[in-house]
Protein backbone atom coordinates (compact mmCIF):
# COMPACT_ATOMS: atom_id res chain seq x y z
CA UNK A 1 0.00 0.00 0.00
CA UNK A 2 2.66 2.59 0.78
CA UNK A 3 4.64 1.72 -2.09
CA UNK A 4 1.54 2.40 -4.15
CA UNK A 5 1.08 5.65 -2.26
CA UNK A 6 4.82 6.51 -3.33
CA UNK A 7 4.23 5.53 -6.95
CA UNK A 8 1.04 7.56 -7.32
CA UNK A 9 2.84 10.63 -5.59
CA UNK A 10 5.92 10.37 -8.02
CA UNK A 11 3.28 10.32 -10.87
CA UNK A 12 2.04 13.61 -10.06
CA UNK A 13 5.22 15.16 -9.14
CA UNK A 14 6.53 14.05 -12.40
CA UNK A 15 2.93 15.64 -14.17
CA UNK A 16 3.24 18.57 -12.73
CA UNK A 17 7.10 19.35 -13.11
CA UNK A 18 6.56 18.75 -17.24
CA UNK A 19 3.79 21.26 -17.23
CA UNK A 20 6.48 23.49 -15.51
CA UNK A 21 4.18 25.33 -13.11
CA UNK A 22 4.51 25.82 -9.20
CA UNK A 23 1.40 26.12 -9.30
CA UNK A 24 0.61 22.91 -10.47
CA UNK A 25 2.86 21.58 -7.96
CA UNK A 26 1.32 22.55 -5.56
CA UNK A 27 -1.77 21.05 -7.06
CA UNK A 28 -0.17 17.42 -7.41
CA UNK A 29 1.19 17.54 -3.56
CA UNK A 30 -2.21 18.08 -2.42
CA UNK A 31 -4.17 16.48 -4.77
CA UNK A 32 -6.93 17.44 -6.68
CA UNK A 33 -9.33 19.48 -3.69
CA UNK A 34 -6.29 21.38 -2.43
CA UNK A 35 -6.93 25.11 -2.89
CA UNK A 36 -4.72 27.82 -4.89
CA UNK A 37 -2.62 30.38 -3.65
CA UNK A 38 -4.93 33.89 -3.48
CA UNK A 39 -3.39 36.53 -5.62
CA UNK A 40 -1.52 39.23 -4.18
CA UNK A 41 -3.10 41.98 -2.77
CA UNK A 42 -2.24 45.25 -3.67
CA UNK A 43 -3.98 47.22 -1.06
CA UNK A 44 -1.74 46.37 1.36
CA UNK A 45 1.05 48.43 -1.36
CA UNK A 46 3.78 46.08 -0.23
CA UNK A 47 7.23 47.60 -0.41
CA UNK A 48 8.35 44.29 -3.44
CA UNK A 49 5.27 45.22 -5.19
CA UNK A 50 6.14 48.88 -4.96
CA UNK A 51 9.57 48.57 -6.61
CA UNK A 52 8.00 46.30 -9.49
CA UNK A 53 6.59 49.37 -10.32
CA UNK A 54 8.32 52.23 -9.40
CA UNK A 55 12.19 50.44 -9.78
CA UNK A 56 11.67 48.09 -12.37
CA UNK A 57 14.62 48.12 -13.66
CA UNK A 58 17.13 45.44 -12.37
CA UNK A 59 19.93 46.38 -9.69
CA UNK A 60 22.50 45.98 -12.75
CA UNK A 61 20.99 48.41 -14.89
CA UNK A 62 21.73 52.35 -14.47
CA UNK A 63 18.45 54.66 -14.01
CA UNK A 64 17.00 57.29 -12.43
CA UNK A 65 14.26 55.34 -10.04
CA UNK A 66 11.27 57.29 -8.86
CA UNK A 67 11.65 55.78 -5.29
CA UNK A 68 14.22 55.38 -3.19
CA UNK A 69 14.96 52.40 -0.99
CA UNK A 70 16.91 52.19 2.61
CA UNK A 71 19.86 50.30 2.87
CA UNK A 72 18.35 47.33 5.09
CA UNK A 73 19.49 48.57 8.77
CA UNK A 74 17.05 48.37 10.67
CA UNK A 75 14.35 45.68 12.61
CA UNK A 76 11.17 45.59 13.44
CA UNK A 77 9.86 46.66 16.95
CA UNK A 78 6.32 47.83 17.16
CA UNK A 79 3.19 45.64 16.80
CA UNK A 80 2.35 46.65 13.31
CA UNK A 81 5.61 45.00 10.39
CA UNK A 82 3.72 46.95 7.62
CA UNK A 83 2.86 51.24 8.03
CA UNK A 84 3.29 53.94 5.54
CA UNK A 85 2.32 57.41 5.74
CA UNK A 86 4.00 61.46 5.18
CA UNK A 87 6.76 61.91 6.89
CA UNK A 88 7.73 64.59 9.73
CA UNK A 89 11.44 64.48 10.25
CA UNK A 90 13.50 65.37 13.38
CA UNK A 91 17.46 65.39 13.54
CA UNK A 92 19.23 64.99 16.81
CA UNK A 93 22.18 62.94 18.56
CA UNK A 94 21.61 61.31 21.94
CA UNK A 95 18.84 64.09 22.87
CA UNK A 96 15.08 63.11 22.28
CA UNK A 97 13.14 66.62 23.62
CA UNK A 98 12.16 66.79 19.72
CA UNK A 99 11.09 63.31 19.25
CA UNK A 100 8.79 63.31 22.11
CA UNK A 101 7.38 67.00 20.97
CA UNK A 102 6.91 65.55 17.71
CA UNK A 103 4.63 62.64 18.99
CA UNK A 104 3.22 65.04 21.45
CA UNK A 105 1.30 66.77 17.84
CA UNK A 106 -1.77 64.55 16.21
CA UNK A 107 0.21 62.36 13.84
CA UNK A 108 -2.47 62.43 11.19
CA UNK A 109 -1.13 58.85 9.87
CA UNK A 110 2.25 59.90 9.26
CA UNK A 111 5.80 58.48 10.20
CA UNK A 112 8.00 60.29 11.63
CA UNK A 113 11.60 59.79 10.50
CA UNK A 114 14.48 60.23 13.33
CA UNK A 115 17.89 60.72 12.04
CA UNK A 116 19.76 59.65 15.51
CA UNK A 117 23.40 59.63 14.00
CA UNK A 118 23.24 55.63 14.27
CA UNK A 119 24.41 56.33 18.31
CA UNK A 120 25.08 53.23 19.87
CA UNK A 121 25.34 54.46 23.22
CA UNK A 122 21.48 55.24 24.10
CA UNK A 123 17.56 54.99 23.33
CA UNK A 124 15.92 57.66 21.86
CA UNK A 125 12.81 55.87 22.02
CA UNK A 126 10.32 54.12 25.03
CA UNK A 127 7.76 52.65 25.68
CA UNK A 128 5.78 55.86 26.93
CA UNK A 129 6.42 57.95 23.70
CA UNK A 130 5.32 55.34 21.87
CA UNK A 131 2.44 54.91 23.32
CA UNK A 132 1.36 58.47 23.18
CA UNK A 133 2.94 58.32 19.18
CA UNK A 134 -0.05 55.33 18.82
CA UNK A 135 -2.82 57.42 20.79
CA UNK A 136 -1.93 60.65 18.91
CA UNK A 137 -2.63 58.89 15.46
CA UNK A 138 0.78 58.18 14.36
CA UNK A 139 1.64 55.30 11.99
CA UNK A 140 4.99 54.48 12.66
CA UNK A 141 8.51 55.42 13.70
CA UNK A 142 12.20 55.15 12.27
CA UNK A 143 14.95 55.96 13.74
CA UNK A 144 18.67 55.59 12.87
CA UNK A 145 19.45 54.36 16.63
CA UNK A 146 18.30 52.75 19.64
CA UNK A 147 14.87 52.12 21.40
CA UNK A 148 14.60 50.85 24.72
CA UNK A 149 11.56 48.88 26.51
CA UNK A 150 11.32 47.00 22.95
CA UNK A 151 8.77 44.05 24.81
CA UNK A 152 6.14 46.56 25.37
CA UNK A 153 6.68 48.46 21.89
CA UNK A 154 6.16 44.98 20.18
CA UNK A 155 2.45 44.74 21.91
CA UNK A 156 1.85 48.23 20.54
CA UNK A 157 -0.14 48.56 17.49
CA UNK A 158 2.20 51.07 15.51
CA UNK A 159 4.80 50.67 13.19
CA UNK A 160 8.62 51.43 14.90
CA UNK A 161 11.61 50.31 12.98
CA UNK A 162 15.13 51.21 14.65
CA UNK A 163 18.58 49.79 14.41
CA UNK A 164 18.86 48.04 17.98
CA UNK A 165 17.68 48.32 21.24
CA UNK A 166 19.75 50.01 24.43
CA UNK A 167 18.16 49.94 27.63
CA UNK A 168 20.05 53.92 28.91
CA UNK A 169 18.27 56.82 27.99
CA UNK A 170 19.11 59.32 25.95
CA UNK A 171 19.96 62.91 27.19
CA UNK A 172 17.72 66.48 26.94
CA UNK A 173 20.51 68.92 26.38
CA UNK A 174 21.40 69.69 22.19
CA UNK A 175 17.64 69.22 20.79
CA UNK A 176 18.85 69.30 17.44
CA UNK A 177 16.47 70.15 14.49
CA UNK A 178 13.04 69.65 13.41
CA UNK A 179 11.44 69.37 10.02
CA UNK A 180 14.73 69.17 8.18
CA UNK A 181 15.80 66.87 5.35
CA UNK A 182 17.77 63.61 6.69
CA UNK A 183 20.03 61.64 5.36
CA UNK A 184 21.18 58.06 6.24
CA UNK A 185 20.93 54.30 5.36
CA UNK A 186 21.58 55.55 1.68
CA UNK A 187 18.80 57.77 1.20
CA UNK A 188 17.00 61.46 1.84
CA UNK A 189 13.78 62.25 3.31
CA UNK A 190 12.39 65.45 3.38
CA UNK A 191 9.43 66.13 5.41
CA UNK A 192 6.19 65.55 3.07
CA UNK A 193 8.05 63.08 1.61
CA UNK A 194 5.94 59.51 1.74
CA UNK A 195 7.35 56.43 3.64
CA UNK A 196 6.51 53.10 2.87
CA UNK A 197 8.16 50.22 5.59
CA UNK A 198 7.10 46.17 5.68
CA UNK A 199 8.99 43.46 6.51
CA UNK A 200 10.85 43.88 3.39
CA UNK A 201 12.55 47.36 3.60
CA UNK A 202 10.99 51.07 3.37
CA UNK A 203 10.51 53.46 0.45
CA UNK A 204 10.54 56.49 -0.05
CA UNK A 205 8.86 58.81 -2.50
CA UNK A 206 8.20 62.43 -3.15
CA UNK A 207 4.89 61.34 -4.19
CA UNK A 208 2.19 58.85 -2.79
CA UNK A 209 2.36 55.67 -4.34
CA UNK A 210 -0.59 53.62 -5.66
CA UNK A 211 -0.81 50.34 -7.29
Amino acid sequence: MLARTAQVAAQRWAAAAAAGSSRAFAAAADGPKSNQFPPPDASRLGTADLCDVYHPEAVDVVSQPKIQIMQPLFRDYGGHLRFRGRAATVKCFEANPLVRAALEEQGEGRVLVVDGGASMRCALLGDNIAAMAHQNGWSGIIINGCIRDSEDIGGMPLGVKALNTYPLKSAKRDKGLRDVPVSFAGVTVKPGDWVYADKDGIIVSPEELTL
